[in-house]
């Protein structure tokens, strides 16, 4: 086994040594075919010689027995096959084009030597699949190069794929979510077949190219630097799936024979652009990308180089719409709500009178309508019912957290906000690539590869203060680097012997500062204890300093509900990333109507973070009064988190993922074909470098500790451990490939293909999280004190207690605690974890059309099991209703009869990381794929209709699945429902169309000087995407079920579901309900919200998980090309491009849920209410671009 520093110097060495463009990567491809003659008979011994027409370099095969030939492992290029017989005149046929892992079949039918005539073809560019099961799709260099994609991004492109899946909430991780260090650059989540998003394999020519903190894409290549690059989504061989979902073979371009190269310009203007739905104005962008490539031939025939950059500066308005208290509020009057009508039972914005939470009662007034001060205990002199707070019970703690807040500038009851702000999103981006691809002979090629990523971030919160739209997204300063290095070399032994070997480093490390970094802002406004540890020199007095650790010194993150959070995001200041050594080597054996691969790999995997998490606390007002902000003004909070890091605030996890496997494809005849693989997906339980990890095993009340800390001696529950804490390796992961493609009429424009395959998810990591966040190691202590209210006038009191704003945070842990005796929370994964195990199978006919259109229908599907779900409390009891009997849960037996859990332990949570989660998907899928060199038209049109249900995937990343009652008994039945990237429908199209008109073509193919320079060369390019709308998730966050569910920050229930959300009108069953829609799948009724209430005091609610469905996304991006022909070199090119992304300026509307992404019957101003916008409004970019 290789060291990483062995590892690095092997790396180097190669890179050294290496002068190299031809990529025998793992993203390459294969021809075979048969040689026959005329009668049908088939041609032993004929030679066959393939050869880039790019590069000039050759391989040679033989023809077998059965007059088949086969040649692997050819990089992506067109080709020219010449074949040779004895007795026969040579066939060629010329510009086949081989694309990423492409294994394209090319038979030639031979005439005696005796005839005169010549054969020579010209291959058609769109053809049938006949030798693998394997779904997915290519996306061409033209594809990659002409279609208009917003930001040059290529994976933009993969959704084009049909069964593809990409998430379009703003506040997914993936899409410029809160605290999102992955989309700050323009990453893309990505999902096939029902797979979570963090479960794609990205590779860059061969190599891992995955970021691990949250699952994204490292490196985000240069659209001028990508050749192709192909999306395996289905059955693919047991070389792949490393990961459970698709797998991304990205292939960058390499040097030739010929000097070629680029220089461009993309520029959009805020003028240019049309104004976002719900904002006031045209928000802000201004772009600037440019860069240009270079590649060519360092000796002809032997050594190529390739060069690209790229720069992007762009500028960007980012409309944000919130819910903020208004100035009355703030000084205590409630009388009005924050859209200016009277509160009560008949408040039309569901906005209730708001209740002394000391007495439970409502407040009193004078007859002069002035708040009645408080006596002792907070009870007030009778008067008249009122909305007021008196003097005496305002918090100045608390006054001082709601003055933070912005003044509310708009009105808008019905879609539920009245502030607004377009603060400036800013991103400054450099990039490049070098590649160097030498050919020692026609048995040695080896390239390499250099990559480099540089991207600096403002990310705006929302407001200009500490203001924010959610508890993760406060105003951040995100750097983001990548390197990525990969090298290849391989070696042919003979025509049927060949091995590959790959080596490769993936890095990516990202560092965050939050808005009040430094400011010590908790201190300040004299919140207790909060700033910790904290290294800032102006720090106010007693807070103490660290020499050593990456803290905040900030201000406590607060959610508030159905209004805009206060603070900093946890995790900030973050420094953090990962690192990947990677090592593979395949061996290719062709014996017979075999061809074997048998191979390995190796990740070795690092994820080296600098964090203290929740540092400055996390704050949550539980709303007892009937308003959070009103909670806080008094200074009550019901729950108070702290994180301390006892032995140092970095932390160094480390993993390792080893694949051996074995592939056959096996010509049974020369109609059919059977795939047969096996690979053994092993990973290895993640360890920490200095052993600071431990483990809770929630089935013994065991805790699991790595290392030494003097805390162990003393702590009767604790087992010493190594560094696995207690988990053991699963073993069992063996993954089988079984496929079939058969052509039933002995022709090559007609396959069935069928597969089945298991592939395991060894992706997920719990992200920035884990069982390093467990003591003695880290404390995470959890201060519950919301029922009843902490005492008034206790922060002046001569004896106060642990509660309320000022002292919500326990007493600071200056030693490592016993954890037998610890209180907070502890983090737990199954001593037994199995990673996910994903069943896929498919069936599908492909058929070529006349016209050269091949049409692919068939059925994919796939069955998960033991998928993880992270961040789920076991430390729960049954619905207080259970007693007696009683239901908890209306048609399902849920939390009754016997104890969910053993009896409670002391731990206030306990998180856990388990196997436990469960999906299923099933797909009709059809394609069509034409391409016309004659008609100057490239189509790819795809749908998809299909279900994704599971059981409710928590992530750790805020994905919001719903309101789950894991781990109650009958869990799987109650929480099983649709899943949040379902799509029931999925429409695509592409279309690149090279028009007719021109020197040379169908119309005017005699113009020439200024007529065809004006009116010749234009092409027009197209992107269709329709889909129906995601599910929606309804939920109660008012919990009074009695059971402590915790995830994600977040204790829910559901509601009841008493009539149908999708028709208008009076719900019976819900007489209280105030105003009932007139109509639903409207603005500000989405559905029927009179079609939820609340479940009874110590019940669960029985609605579905993911009851509803959002709103359908439609969009259309258009591009106008003119090709300017430049006379000073052979194939020079000028172009000008016009691109309008967006073109029909369609609103594709979203629910934000306030800020959760779920809808809360608790949240009036936005529940059932459409209140955003994904993607963008129209925008317009220009372009110029040189090609030669």
């Amino acid at each position: 086994m290789l060291t990483k520093k062995a590892l690095l110097v092997a790396v180097c060495c190669l890179v050294v040594f290496s002068v190299c463009p031809l990529l025998y990567g793992q993203a390459s491809g294969s021809f075979s075919g048969t040689v026959s003659d005329k009668t049908g008979s088939v041609i032993a011994g004929a030679s066959v010689k393939i050869t880039s027409q790019g590069t000039g370099v050759s391989r040679d095969a033989k023809t077998d027995d059965s007059g088949h030939y086969l040649v692997p492992l050819l990089p992506v290029a067109f080709y020219t096959i010449h074949v040779d017989a004895q007795g026969f005149q040579p066939g060629d046929q010329k510009d086949l084009r081989l694309q990423v892992d492409e294994h394209r079949e090319v038979n030639f039918t031979l005439v005696p030597a005796s005839v005169t005539e010549k054969i020579e073809v010209s291959a058609s560019e769109v053809v049938v699949e006949t030798t693998t099961p394997t779904l997915g799709q290519v996306i061409t260099s033209e594809q990659v190069a002409q279609l208009p994609l917003n930001g040059r991004n290529f994976v933009q492109l993969a959704t084009l794929t049909p069964g593809t899946t990409q998430e379009t909430s703003p506040s997914s991780f993936f899409n410029g979510g809160p605290s999102s260090e992955v989309s700050a650059r323009g990453s893309f989540s990505l999902s096939v077949g029902g797979s979570r998003a963090q479960s794609t394999d990205w590779l860059l020519d061969g190599n891992d190219n995955n970021e691990l903190t949250a699952g994204g894409i490292s490196i985000v290549p240069s659209i001028d630097a990508i050749q192709e690059f192909k999306v395996l989504t289905y059955n693919y061989s047991a070389e792949y799936g490393t990961r459970s979902g698709p797998t991304v073979l990205v292939t960058t371009r390499s040097g030739s024979n010929q000097l070629h190269g680029s220089l461009f310009e993309f520029f959009r203007n805020t003028k240019l652009d049309a104004r976002s739905y719900f904002a006031a104005t045209r928000e802000q962008f201004n772009l600037n990308q440019f860069g240009g490539s270079l590649g060519g031939p360092i000796q002809k025939d032997k050594t190529y180089f390739f060069v690209d950059y790229q720069a992007k500066m762009q500028r960007h308005g980012v409309p944000f719409v919130g819910l903020i208290p208004t100035p009355a509020m703030k000084n205590g009057d409630f009388t009005l709500d924050p859209f200016g009508a009277a509160r009560g039972p008949n408040n039309p914005n569901g906005f209730g009178d708001i209740t002394n939470l000391y007495t439970f009662s409502p407040f009193q007034c004078d007859g002069a309508g002035n708040p009645i001060p408080a006596g002792p205990g907070g009870a007030q002199a009778a008067g008249t019912d009122c909305n007021k707070i008196p003097a005496n019970m305002i918090d100045p703690v608390g006054q001082a957290m709601m003055n933070l807040y912005p003044t509310s500038n708009a009105n808008n009851a019905a879609l539920g906000y009245n502030f607004t702000n377009v603060p400036v999103r800013k991103l400054n981006e450099g990039e490049f690539d070098v590649r160097v691809d030498h050919n020692f002979s026609s048995k040695d090629s080896v390239f390499a590869r250099f990559s480099y990523d540089q991207a600096v971030s403002f990310v705006p919160g929302g407001s200009p203060g500490f203001a924010e739209q959610s508890a993760f997204a406060s105003t951040q300063d995100i750097t983001n680097h990548g390197r990525n290095v990969a090298v290849s070399e391989t070696h042919v032994f003979s025509d049927r012997t060949i091995n590959q070997f790959n080596a490769g480093f993936n890095r990516i490390f990202n560092h965050i500062r939050s808005f009040g970094d430094g400011t010590c802002e908790s201190a300040v406004l004299g919140i207790l204890g909060a700033n910790l540890n904290s290294k800032c020199p102006g720090a106010p007095g007693g807070v103490s300093q660290s020499k050593t650790d990456c803290v905040s010194c900030g201000l406590s993150s607060t959610l508030m509900g159905n209004y805009w959070a206060l603070g900093d995001r946890g995790f900030a200041p973050f420094q953090g990333g990962t690192n990947v050594f990677s090592i593979a080597d395949s061996f290719d054996m062709i014996r017979g109507k075999h061809h074997i691969r048998v191979g390995g790999q190796v990740r070795a995997q690092q994820m080296n973070v600098l964090t203290n998490a929740f540092q400055d606390g996390f704050l949550i007002p539980f709303g007892i009064t009937g308003d959070t902000t009103a909670d806080l003004l008094m200074g009550q909070i019901g729950l108070g988190i702290h994180d301390q890091t006892l032995s140092g605030a970095t932390t160094g996890r480390r993993w390792k993922m080893y694949r051996p496997y074995v592939q056959d494809d096996w010509r049974v005849t020369n109609n059919l074909t059977l795939n047969l693989g096996l690979a053994w997906a092993l990973t290895t339980p993640i360890t920490e470098a200095q052993n600071r990890q431990a483990n809770f095993d929630f089935a013994t009340g065991k805790l699991y500790v790595a290392g030494s800390s003097p805390a162990i001696a003393g702590c009767a529950i604790c087992v010493h451990s190594d560094g696995r804490v207690g988990i053991e390796m699963d073993k069992t992961a063996l993954e089988p490939r079984i496929g079939v493609a058969w052509k039933p009429f002995g022709r090559s424009n007609t396959a069935v293909r069928a597969g089945y395959a298991i592939f395991h998810d060894s992706s997920w990591n719990q992200g920035g999280q884990g069982l390093w966040e467990n003591p003695p190691y880290f404390a995470e202590s959890d201060n519950f004190n919301g029922v009843p209210s902490c005492p008034f006038g206790n922060a002046t009191s001569a004896n106060p207690i642990d509660c309320g704003i000022q002292r919500v945070f326990l007493p600071a842990i200056t030693s490592p605690p016993n954890p037998a005796t610890f209180p907070g929370t502890v983090f737990s994964q199954n001593l037994n974890f199995k990673q996910g195990r994903v069943q896929q199978f498919n069936l599908n006919v492909e058929h070529q059309l006349p016209g050269n259109i091949v049409l692919t229908v068939g059925y994919a599907g796939s069955r998960s099991h033991h998928i993880l779900v992270d961040g789920l409390n076991l430390n729960v009891t049954s619905p207080s209703a259970c007693p007696g009997g009683a239901n908890a849960v209306p048609g399902y037996t849920l939390g009754c009869g016997l104890s969910p859990t053993t009896p409670p332990y002391q731990f206030g949570v306990i998180s856990n990381q388990n196997d436990a989660g469960n999906a299923r998907y099933d797909s009709l899928q059809i394609k069509a794929e034409t391409k016309s060199a004659r008609h100057g038209i490239y189509a790819l049109i795809g749908y998809t209709y299909s279900r994704t249900f599971d059981s409710g995937f928590a992530d750790g990343l805020g994905t919001f699945p719903g309101a789950t009652y894991f781990p109650l008994p009958g869990t799987q039945q109650a929480d099983w429902g649709l899943s949040q990237i379902n799509l029931n429908h999925q429409f695509t199209a592409s279309v690149l169309y090279d028009l007719p008109f021109g020197k040379g073509k169908q119309f005017g193919s005699n113009w020439s000087g200024p007529v065809n320079t004006i009116l010749g060369n234009w092409e027009v390019d197209v992107i269709e995407k329709v889909t129906s709308g995601f599910p929606l998730f309804v939920v109660n966050s008012a919990n009074a079920s009695g059971v402590n569910f915790q995830w994600n920050g977040n204790s829910l229930n559901r509601p009841d579901q008493v009539g149908d959300p999708n028709k208008p009108g009076p719900v019976a069953a819900n007489p209280g309900c105030k105003n009932p829609p007139t109509a639903v799948h409207t603005l500000d009724h989405w559905f029927n919200q009179c079609a939820f209430m609340a479940a009874a005091p110590g019940e669960l609610g029985n609605a579905n998980r993911a009851p509803l469905y959002g709103p359908r996304f439609v969009n259309t991006d258009f591009s106008v090309i003119k090709h300017f022909v430049l006379p000073y070199r052979e194939g020079m090119m000028l172009d000008f491009r016009a691109e309008f992304f967006n073109i029909f300026n369609h609103a594709q509307f979203f629910m934000s849920g306030g800020g959760s992404g779920m809808q809360d019957i608790n949240a009036a101003s936005s529940f059932g209410v459409v209140n955003g916008t994904v993607n963008n409004p129209r925008v317009v970019q220009f372009a110029l671009k040189l090609k030669f």
